[in-house]
């Protein structure tokens, strides 16, 4: 294998010479080869090329010169790699990501075409070896690769390569492995990662391969061949536009210029990190912008990120020493009213009823605010009024005012509280569901907040009153909880962060939300108007797809302290 490679190193040097002098001035080239094989007749692979074209989007938006092809034949596929091959210098910075089928012959892996399976297949080694000549600065190959699949034989997954000097190779399972069957999340969280404005190839990677392992309870081990070298930043700090646009949550920035386009750019950044709990993330914003907008709360998050978690308390510890958890503020007119909830410990889930609540297991939870009712359709429409939110949802002839705005789903909540957010320069957003559940506990042990059985008139629900409402009624008109919130049962059912599990067992224990790559479903906490009491018990949790809207489903906002 290694004179084959010293031969093509001399028959490719002089190829690649030309344009690599071409480049001795100036910043490095960034290239990409991004190829995404879906429509396989006899193994479709779901979901390749939508991934294969967020992976191009994300890398083209980083400055990367992109070659990209999608359900590619044997031609297109080689042609792909050709142009690729072209724009290669030495220096450059690359990344390559392959979805699709591969398989392991010869002692070697190669790629399947759409078409003609192992007949048509392409050699890996027609990727790698102009990148041993070009001699990049930094490169990762990515292979998501390794399914089971008709034309692999005995031989499963992938070959491992050899080390190469400023190449790192990227496998979602180890070598000799298969993926596993409808659990591969390696792609999801490497884009995830790689969004993240300045942060390394290599951290990258490792954030990558503890995602995976998480989430998938060991059962998906991802395999690289090396750290890529340092420098290789997909998301520079100083792209932070393309960044915050690619949450739907964000208001996309006008297209204006000079100072009003800086304060724009500005606000974009911050909107891609805002939820984030990571000190780097708000140093790298403090970097960009050291006299921005949100650069005084940006320092705040960041020593108190940097210092670690608060100690922890009991919640009935916080609850009985914490007076101020009830005394409620506004950060402007219309804004929602604002609880300051205490630090502190509690016990998550129940064990008694069904099997996503379980099993039972500690939370310790950062102070934080959380909005004293449901947002308003009083609240809502004044989103709408300001160009924040652009759907109005219909109150079925029952009126808006302080009644809860519902008929939403999680992404227009998300848009209302971006808009909260430039609207105060503070970071708005949805509570985690442990956040959620011990602010509704507020110290209690019980099965509803008031507690063991149900009492009437203390909640909307079916069967929580004397005389059927069967609908929401203006938050607000039964008594609050110990940390002076309002209905956190019943009335309407309310949004958090997390993406639904089946149980509790890969859950968070500090209180950040629950997140898979691609989750389409969301939950709802607390129940509604239109559920029955086992909804309204603390512990009860739902799902939703999240850009579906349904008429009993709202939410309440939170805010970092």
């Amino acid at each position: 294998m290694a004179w084959l490679r010293i031969l093509l190193a001399i028959v490719l040097l002089p190829v690649l010479a030309s344009s690599a002098f071409a480049q001795q001035s100036g910043e490095a080239a960034r290239v990409a080869l991004v190829i995404a094989n879906e429509a396989y007749p006899q193994a479709r692979i779901a979901g390749a090329v939508a991934q294969g074209r967020a992976v191009a989007q994300t890398l083209s938006a980083g400055g990367f010169d992109v070659v990209a092809v999608e359900n590619a034949d044997r031609n297109a596929l080689r042609q792909a790699i050709a142009g690729f091959a072209g724009k290669l210098t030495r220096g450059a910075q690359v990344v390559v990501f392959y979805s699709g089928h591969a398989i392991q012959q010869r002692s070697r892996n190669f790629l399947l075409p759409v078409q003609n399976g192992a007949d048509g297949a392409v050699d890996l080694d027609e990727i790698v070896d102009p990148l041993i000549v070009a001699r990049p600065a930094s490169a990762l190959i990515f292979l998501d690769a390794g399914r089971d699949n008709p034309w692999q034989g005995k031989a499963k997954g992938l070959l491992p390569l050899e080390p190469m000097e400023g190449i790192a190779v990227l496998f979602p399972a180890a070598p000799g492995k298969a993926v596993p069957s409808g659990s591969d999340r390696a792609a999801d969280a490497w884009l995830k990662a790689i969004r993240t404005p300045g942060l390394e190839m290599a951290q990258a990677l490792k954030q990558m391969r503890d995602t995976v392992s998480r989430e998938t309870r060991r059962r998906q081990q991802v395999w690289f061949s090396a750290e890529p070298p340092q420098g290789l930043v997909v998301t520079p700090v100083a792209q932070p536009v393309a960044v915050a646009q690619s949450s739907r949550a964000v208001i996309p920035p006008p297209q204006t210029s000079g100072a009003t386009q800086d304060a724009a750019y500005d606000l974009a950044f911050w909107e891609s990190i805002r939820n984030s709990r990571k000190a780097a993330e708000y140093r790298a914003y403090l970097d960009a912008y050291p006299n921005g907008r949100f650069a005084s709360l940006a320092r705040t998050r960041e020593q108190e990120y940097r210092a670690g978690p608060a100690t922890p308390v009991s919640t009935a510890a916080a609850a009985a020493s914490s007076p101020a958890a009830g005394a409620p503020q506004r950060d402007c007119a219309g804004c929602p009213e604002l609880v300051a909830i205490p630090a502190g410990n509690f016990q998550m889930g129940s064990n008694d009823l069904y099997e996503f609540e379980k099993p039972v297991h500690p939370v310790t939870i950062r102070g934080f605010h959380l909005g004293a009712r449901e947002v308003t359709f009083e609240e809502w429409d004044l989103c709408i009024d300001q160009g924040g939110c652009n759907f109005r949802p219909d109150d079925r002839g029952l009126g808006r005012g302080k009644r809860p705005v519902t008929d939403i789903h999680w992404n227009d909540a998300n848009a209302y509280l971006a808009w909260l957010s430039a609207r105060t320069g503070k970071r708005y957003r949805l509570p985690t569901e442990s956040e959620w559940e011990y602010a509704a506990r507020a110290g209690t042990v019980t099965t509803y907040p008031w507690g063991q059985t149900l009492v009437k008139e203390r909640a909307n629900c079916l069967g929580c009153n004397d005389q059927k409402r069967g609908s929401a009624v203006a938050a607000g008109q039964f008594p609050a909880n110990a940390f002076g919130l309002y209905d956190m049962a019943g009335n309407a059912a309310e949004w958090v962060a997390d993406c639904w599990s089946e149980n509790y067992r890969s859950a968070p224990r500090d209180g950040s939300a629950f997140i898979v790559g691609g989750c389409r479903e969301r939950v709802l906490r607390g129940g509604s108007f239109n559920n029955d009491p086992r909804y309204l018990r603390s512990a009860a949790r739902f799902k939703y797809e999240a850009d579906v809207r349904f008429y009993t489903n709202g939410f309440r906002v939170a805010r970092d302290r």
